[in-house]
């Protein structure tokens, strides 16, 4: 077994990015951060009450979730320490719903060996796709060559004639922001509901230096924008948004053009990670789809729970379509 070092996840398995979550999302909700340390190492599962059940404390700004692992502590301490911590919590829950781990780091199969060692019944279920580019030292004009010619022949036309001006920041003013939000609220997409929790993501970025924001303009006016991060070697796209009314010139476009060869070619970043879910877009700039699961811990001696954990069994039966 292996187990995600420190760091693994990002910026997604981290204190401050678990606070933010509480404060921005979920203020209305217990926040529980059970721990377990032994030999220099702990590990921490931060929670959240919710219907009368336990979840992990992430929803969809979050690229993954796990626990916070402190020191360097072996695969067999760091699943020891998960185990006590699911045997505390067996004591006062009934059900915990764990979502989204990845399996390729080694999270989700220790996190369910952790809660099954404690006397859970722990489930995993194939529940949604993580979407990645790894470069492998590909410069752009290698990546970029192997892109679908669709995608190609846009970037080709609207980039001859297009009236768009692109700049990267890498911190966040008060203009920068109301900019964001122009170009959201003209976008076609649904009202942010927690617009707070996006700019408590930029503004910590940027305070490590990890912020690349960037944007287009026409006469000056802001017509698309995207939040990145760079969290080691990883490039993270956390919000894109153009102005639904510029479409034929395909400003998101030429921004996430402009974006990932300045990411690859001047940052010299390893990876991109575009989040979870799947939508269509992401596949013509990313190469790799992974797959995020769900941990269902039921306790056993709740009867009434049996049947949702015998859902849950025939639920992992049904594969997502590829």
């Amino acid at each position: 077994m292996t187990i995600p070092a420190p760091g693994a996840g990002y910026g997604f398995q981290r204190r401050v990015w678990f606070d933010m979550l509480a404060s921005h999302c979920f203020a209305d909700r217990r926040y529980l951060c059970p721990h377990a340390a032994a030999d220099g190492a702990m590990v921490t599962l931060p929670l959240i009450e919710q219907e009368g059940q336990l979840n992990a404390l992430a929803n969809y700004y979050s690229f993954a979730y796990g626990p916070i692992i402190d020191g360097s502590p072996s695969p067999d301490t760091c699943l020891a320490l998960m185990g006590r911590i699911a045997g505390q919590l067996r004591q006062e829950h009934d059900r915990i719903s764990l979502y989204p781990l990845p399996d390729h780091d080694g999270t989700a199969r220790m996190m369910r060996q952790a809660f099954a060692s404690a006397g859970w019944i722990a489930l995993l279920t194939d529940q949604g796709s993580n979407h990645i580019l790894q470069l492998n030292r590909r410069d752009f004009a290698t990546y970029w060559a192997g892109r679908p010619r669709a995608l190609q022949t846009t970037v080709e036309h609207k980039g001859r004639t297009t009236p768009y001006c692109f700049t990267i920041h890498n911190r966040l003013t008060n203009a920068l922001w109301q900019d964001y939000l122009t170009v959201h609220a003209a976008s076609w997409k649904n009202a942010e509901p927690w617009p707070d929790m996006v700019r408590a993501i930029a503004e910590e970025a940027a305070s490590r230096g990890a912020l690349r924001f960037g944007i287009a303009r026409a006469e000056g006016r802001p017509i698309a924008a995207q939040i990145w991060t760079i969290e080691g070697t990883t490039a993270c796209i956390h919000k894109i948004a153009h102005n639904s009314t510029q479409d034929r010139n395909s400003p998101g476009t030429l921004l996430a053009h402009h974006m990932f060869r300045h990411m690859i070619d001047r940052e010299k970043i390893e990876q991109i990670d575009h989040g979870t879910g799947n939508n269509a877009c992401k596949r013509d700039w990313m190469e790799q789809e992974r797959p995020m699961l769900r941990l269902d811990c039921f306790n056993p001696h709740k009867a009434a729970l049996w049947l949702p954990a015998l859902r849950t069994r025939i639920s992992k039966l049904v594969r997502r379509p590829s």
